[in-house]
């Protein structure tokens, strides 16, 4: 559409002023996931301890999601830290994301991937500027994880 085609300055001003808005809109809604893309994001989602005949130190684990997004995947991971900071990492798999209107965040999860893992049935949401994670468990219950950068 050319600026030719409307009939008076007011016409142009009002369609540039409409123009300039939605542009705005669209780029802070854009902005939003940018401060977590390349950065690695986690949420402790659960807890092992592991009972011993003896006092072991080790015998529990903090068990984390990760996060990691760039501008059109998302890389998911389960990381399981010892009590003694032994790590561990198991890769769930590489996915396509978006964020659509609602602040709602689409991963074209592979079931096979994510079955059995912390990621099964999770949910993504932007939500007053963080980025919460959501998972029904098999009691109904609907759990919250906050994703934090990795410090």
């Amino acid at each position: 559409m050319k600026l030719e085609n409307f009939t008076s300055t007011d016409e142009k001003r009002i369609f540039i002023m409409i123009l300039l808005i939605f542009t705005c809109c669209f780029s802070s809604y854009a902005q939003k996931m940018n401060t977590y893309l390349h950065k690695e994001l986690n949420a402790n989602v659960g807890s092992i301890c592991e009972e011993t005949p003896d006092d072991n130190p080790c015998a529990g684990s903090e068990i984390y999601l990760s996060l990691l997004f760039d501008e059109k995947k998302v890389e998911i991971a389960e990381k399981e830290i010892s009590t003694c900071g032994k790590e561990s990492i198991s890769l769930i798999g590489t996915f396509n994301w978006k964020l659509v209107k609602n602040q709602k965040i689409i991963i074209d999860f592979a079931t096979e991937k994510t079955k059995g893992t912390y990621a099964e049935k999770l949910f993504l949401e932007l939500k007053q500027q963080q980025l919460i994670g959501s998972v029904t468990d098999l009691n109904g219950r609907v759990i919250k994880y906050v994703f934090k950068e990795k410090n």
